[in-house]
């Protein structure tokens, strides 16, 4: 893999490649050695996140080059791979439309660990995490957050192999489309983690949570998406919803329904955890 592929296939917005090309050809044995102890540190704060934005980026997608051969050393295909890697210019998109400049959030670069770790799969239209179940409560928080029953507890002990299901930015949440996703999901990790028996799929997210589904229409893709979940536990912590939906921090009139419903009802947001069996 060499770095005209590798840009090839992530797609960057013009600009922000045109930037980073720069930023290669100017200082790239810099940006070489600040690759190979970025994700150095303790408690997420990595020397990384001490860098500009454009360094970050910069990084960031150099690291990619030797992700790769390390998915490919667990037997992942082509397209899997760059549907993951894609979250970067995904990501890095967001973050110039916020800020106007090309790179990466702190929080982006905490995020990207999970590529680093190779242990994080974009498989159709979701993305999967090989995980052990956790509960988010006081046993295991040290504070109230949310509550589960200990039936539940009994049925998916905290521990058990589960797969940690993410939603990106603009998921393509059609029935037909998140069907082929958890379907691949399942045949991928049961060839590729055979070793593993996992005993079902995990989400927390604001979008699964019921007081504000039950107030989407009944075709909404997103209340069909949480609707085939068992929704486990909730609470009413918005911080995730309100950052998703007003990422400029604006909370000036919505131009989507949701944003719309976020402004006149925000006590129907929270946060929620679902399982599905497998």
């Amino acid at each position: 893999m060499t770095l005209e592929k590798l840009l090839d296939e992530l797609r960057y917005e013009k600009e922000t490649e045109q930037a980073l090309l720069k930023k290669w050809n100017k200082r790239g044995s810099v940006v070489q050695a600040i690759a190979e102890t970025a994700y150095c540190g303790e408690n997420f704060d990595y020397f990384l996140c001490k860098r500009m934005p454009l360094t970050r980026l910069a990084a960031v997608t150099w690291i990619l080059l030797e992700k790769y051969d390390a998915y490919k050393e667990r037997g992942v295909s082509d397209r899997v791979i760059f549907d993951t890697f894609r979250d970067v210019p995904l990501r890095a998109a967001q973050y110039r439309k916020r800020t106007g400049n090309p790179g990466l959030s702190k929080a982006d670069v905490i995020w990207f660990r999970h590529i680093m770790q190779v242990e994080i799969f974009k498989i159709g239209a979701l993305q999967f995490q090989p995980f052990q179940m956790i509960y988010l409560d006081e046993e295991t928080l040290g504070e109230p957050y949310m509550i589960f029953s200990q039936e539940q507890k009994a049925l998916l002990p905290p521990g058990a192999p589960v797969l940690n299901c993410h939603i990106q930015y603009n998921a393509d949440l059609q029935k037909e489309a998140v069907d082929e996703s958890f379907r691949a999901a399942e045949a991928f990790f049961r060839d590729k983690f055979s070793s593993v028996s996992y005993r079902a799929f995990l989400c927390y997210s604001w979008m699964l949570y019921p007081p504000m589904t039950r107030r989407l229409p009944e075709d909404s893709k997103i209340r069909q998406f949480a609707e085939r979940f068992r929704i486990i536990g909730d609470c009413p912590d918005r911080d995730q919803a309100m950052e998703t939906l007003f990422p400029g921090k604006s909370k000036s009139p919505g131009k989507t329904s949701l944003q719309n419903m976020a402004l006149h009802h925000p006590e129907s947001f929270g946060y929620a955890c679902g399982i599905i069996l497998l």
